[in-house]
Formats: structure tokens, C-alpha cells, sequence
């Protein structure tokens, strides 16, 4: 092999060369496409005062567009005194979209132009009926001792965010609970766009702990309220993840944070990282499988409808909130949160929402992939029917492979095939998977039972594989062991994971 001779001066200059490039791209991959910072009074803390720079882009400015109940400007009906200055500090102007705008600005400038906005967000959300958005736990709330809001009530961006930095402040005296990361310089790092408008944030004097589980840091954010039920909810969350990294393989390198707080109602919202809980403080202790299975429900969310298992469209909330629905019941069973009979409860009326929604509902039939275009309208549907698919397969998986494959290897293939790699799922992928756990063919199954909108399943016949009686009479349904000595697939079933 031939030795080329470089003089030394050649090298060093393509060595300077090579650290430039790399430096640059450093750069890039760095760059903050958006920065805010947030001051709250602690005598107004009603009124977020936000300063925010970003680059123009569509020549629009906007917020989030969905989760508020059909306000015509959406989140920015909220939003007062916006103004809009270029980086010189001339002012520009803007106009706001009112046709299908849901909370955007047109502003008079060339793209790629810096903007710096200034403007508040008034906390006068519960003025408003939220029922139509999911209810009070989708909208900021202000109590006596902290401000448990939500992200896409704060942050007007322009298209193309890739992240954003945010700094608050706010009375020293208050905590900050968040599932962004902070830097040595105060600020939390959002690293997506989705990171940024759709997660929970508290701030004031609440109860704040966290535990770690796995790779996973569990962020607490409980209302004062409730801080005497606070070990119960950790003990409880504990559980349900270590049911949950059974069945996904571990626990990711994420924070994660859980918003608990008093109302006079229960419901949860799940969002990136982090999830709000309402719930009643009425016999806590005897309550568990409404405000246990709304806490597992909205945790098994990260994986199967937010974070890792992203659905496209609609045509999958059968399988995003159905089987979120199965698995939250079935791990307060297999952690021993709930006992036997009030987990064939809580499948009883699963299968119950089923028969009513597929034989007795006074509406033109809908199949499951299409129910998700009118989420509310079809929520029976939606929840009821995907949780008994799920039940469904799992036995008819467990009893074609002799009980060496179930329902959890399905949600591992679709998190591990699809949510690492960052794609969305289909109808048709979900299928692929039981396909591949169960070595059989199952496009009957889906086409008649998911796609289709006339069959029905007959329930009594595939519960009857797990050892289980079903009996019926109108919307009336139970569930019962039969008579024997024997361990039946059922036993498997609610058992702990392999």
C-alpha cells in the first residue's frame, strides 16, 4: 500500500475542519426552537404573565387545538393583552382566525422572522361547561394552596417547534412539579413539540414526592386535600407499574408525573408524561376500583395511547382506550388491589356496555374502528367493546398456544415493533400482532368484530374456553367459576405475568 506524506499544517487543518463540522451539528441537534418564561403573582395567581421568543412560520402564530369544549378561539380564548414585537422592537401586527381557527393569529411578517411575545392566560377555564372535553380534569384548576394546570392552556408556538425552553417565576416559596427536565440554569427542557403543549404542570405548595421505579421517576403532585391518603396512592402506583413493566419489558427512562386532586367527582386525563386525577375524598379506602382503576387506567395510557403506542387517527381508540380499560382492572387483580368478585364486576359491565351498545342501542350500528370518529357519542362502544375484543383475544390467544402466549405478548410486539420506532398504529397492525402471538390467522375476527358492524360475538362461548359461566337476561349480565376442582384459564389469567 502506497503511504501519502501530509504536511502537518494539512492535518491539523482537516483535523480543525472535522471538530467545526461537529460542533455545528452539535449545534443543530441543540438549537431551542422556543423559549417562555412564566411569572405568577402569589396575590394573582389567577393570571399567567408569559414573554415568549420563537420563529414565524405559515405566517401563523397558534395554540393547541384540540381539548377544549368547542370554544370558538379554543385555548386562546383565554389568552389577553397579546402583543408582538420583531427583535429590533418594532410591533407588528395580527389578526385573529376566526374560521376554524381554534386559537390561531395571523401575523404580518416574513417567515422566519424572530418574534417576542408577551401575554397572559387568565385561569377563568371552569367558567365554562368542560364535559365536552373530558371534564374538569382537561382544564386548569385553581385551589386555595396551588394552580394544577395543563400545558396547552399556556403556550402560543408557531409550526416547525421542536422543543422549547421554560423558566418560571414564581413566589420562592412554592415547588414546581413537572415531568421536564431541568438545567443547571433553571430552565425545563420540553424535548418535543407534543412534550410541550400536552402535559400536566403544577406549581404552588401541594404535596410533592418521588419515586423511583425502575429507570422511571415517578413525579407526585398531591393537593393538600389529600396528602393523608398520599402513601395509599404510591403504594398503589407501585403496583400497578411493576404490573405494567411485566407486560413492556421494564420501565423507561422517563420523569413522569402524577396529578392528584380533590373534587367533588372522579375522572382522569392522561397526557405525554404525566396525567390529572380528580377524585373524591368519600371513603377512600373502600373505593378502590373507581379512583384505583382511574389511576392504573391513565399510568397504562403511557404506553398504550400516548407515549410509546401512538394510534393513528381515531379508527384505534377502540384499542387505546378498550384495552387500556381490560388491562387496568386485570393488574388491580393480578397485584391483589381488588379482589375476584369485583373484577367479574367490572367485566360485567364491560360486556354488558357491549350487548346494550350491539343489540339494543336505538341508533344505527357503528363498528368499532369507525366509533372513534364520534368519540362521545360512541364512548359505550368504545370502552365497553374494546375491553371485551380484549378479553376476548386474550383467552382465545391463551387457549391456541396452550396458555404460552396472551394478550400481554400482543402489547409487547405492538410497543417494541411500532411505539420504539415511533410509528403510529393501525387497525391492521393490531392484527399483525395476534396474528404473530397466537400463530393463527385472525382476519375473520377482526373483519366481522372490529371492522365489521353487524356480527356479534358470542361471548358465552369464548368465555366458556376460560372456565367461566356467562349468564344473561336483557342488559343484565354475570359472570361465574364453573363447578370444579381444577385450575381453569382463568387462574392464568389474573395470575401474576410470567
Amino acid at each position: 500500500m502506497k503511504i501519502i506524506k501530509m504536511p502537518l499544517i494539512m492535518i491539523l487543518l482537516a483535523l480543525l475542519l472535522v471538530f467545526n463540522l461537529n460542533s455545528e451539528a452539535q449545534t443543530k441537534t441543540n438549537i431551542i426552537t422556543n423559549t417562555y418564561k412564566i411569572k405568577i403573582d402569589k396575590n394573582s395567581r389567577n393570571i399567567a404573565k408569559i414573554e415568549s421568543t420563537l420563529i414565524l412560520k405559515d405566517s401563523t402564530i397558534k395554540m393547541a387545538s384540540w381539548g377544549h369544549p368547542w370554544l370558538k378561539h379554543g385555548w386562546a380564548t383565554f389568552v389577553k393583552k397579546l402583543k408582538i414585537k420583531t427583535d429590533t422592537g418594532r410591533i407588528l401586527s395580527y389578526s385573529t382566525v376566526d374560521k376554524d381557527g381554534w386559537g390561531k393569529w395571523k401575523v404580518l411578517a416574513p417567515n422566519g422572522t424572530k418574534l417576542h411575545l408577551s401575554y397572559e392566560v387568565h385561569f377563568d377555564h371552569k367558567d365554562h361547561d368542560w364535559n365536552p372535553a373530558g371534564g374538569i380534569d382537561s382544564r386548569p384548576e385553581v385551589t386555595d394552596d396551588a394552580l394544577f394546570l395543563v400545558s396547552k392552556a399556556l403556550f402560543i408556538y408557531s409550526s416547525g417547534v421542536k422543543n422549547a425552553k421554560i423558566k418560571f417565576n414564581i413566589p420562592s416559596s412554592w415547588e414546581i412539579a413537572t415531568s421536564w427536565k431541568k438545567d443547571e440554569k433553571g430552565f425545563y427542557f420540553a424535548d418535543s413539540w407534543i412534550s410541550l403543549v400536552n402535559n400536566a404542570l403544577v406549581l404552588g405548595d401541594f404535596d410533592k414526592k418521588v419515586v423511583t421505579n425502575g429507570q422511571m421517576n415517578l413525579i407526585f403532585a398531591i393537593d393538600k386535600n389529600l396528602s393523608k391518603h398520599k402513601q395509599r396512592f404510591i403504594d398503589l402506583m407501585q403496583k400497578q407499574l411493576n404490573a405494567f413493566s411485566k407486560i413492556f419489558d421494564g420501565t423507561p427512562n422517563r420523569n413522569y408525573l402524577i396529578a392528584l386532586r380533590k373534587a367533588d367527582e372522579d375522572d382522569g386525563e392522561s397526557f405525554q408524561d404525566s396525567f390529572n386525577q380528580v377524585l373524591t375524598d368519600n371513603r377512600i379506602e373502600d373505593r378502590y376500583i373507581i379512583w384505583a382503576n382511574t389511576m392504573a387506567h391513565e399510568m397504562f395510557h403511557y404506553w398504550n395511547g400516548n407515549y410509546s403506542i401512538a394510534g393513528k387517527s381515531e379508527d384505534v381508540h377502540w384499542f387505546t382506550e378498550g384495552f387500556t380499560e381490560y388491562y387496568s382492572g386485570l393488574s388491580l387483580m393480578r397485584t391483589g388491589v381488588i379482589p375476584e368478585d369485583i373484577y367479574l364486576k367490572k367485566m360485567e359491565r364491560f360486556l354488558s356496555r357491549y350487548i346494550v351498545t350491539k343489540k339494543m342501542w336505538p341508533v344505527d350500528q357503528v363498528s368499532l374502528v369507525d366509533a372513534g370518529k364520534e368519540k362521545a357519542k360512541n364512548w359505550l362502544l368504545i370502552y365497553g367493546g374494546g375491553a371485551t375484543m380484549a378479553f376476548a383475544l386474550d383467552i382465545e390467544i391463551r387457549t391456541l398456544t396452550n396458555n404460552n402466549k396472551s394478550l400481554d405478548d400482543v402489547m409487547l410486539l405492538v410497543k417494541t415493533k411500532y411505539g420504539d420506532n415511533h410509528i403510529k398504529i393501525t387497525t391492521a397492525n393490531i392484527m399483525e400482532a395476534v396474528n404473530e402471538a397466537s400463530g393463527e390467522d385472525f382476519t375473520e375476527f377482526f373483519k366481522k368484530y372490529i371492522y365489521g358492524k353487524e356480527d356479534v360475538l358470542k361471548i358465552e362461548d369464548i368465555v366458556s374456553k376460560a372456565g367461566l359461566n356467562f349468564d344473561q337476561f336483557s342488559d343484565e349480565v354475570y359472570l361465574s367459576r364453573k363447578k370444579t376442582n381444577k385450575k381453569v384459564l382463568f387462574d392464568k389469567m389474573i395470575g401474576q405475568q410470567k
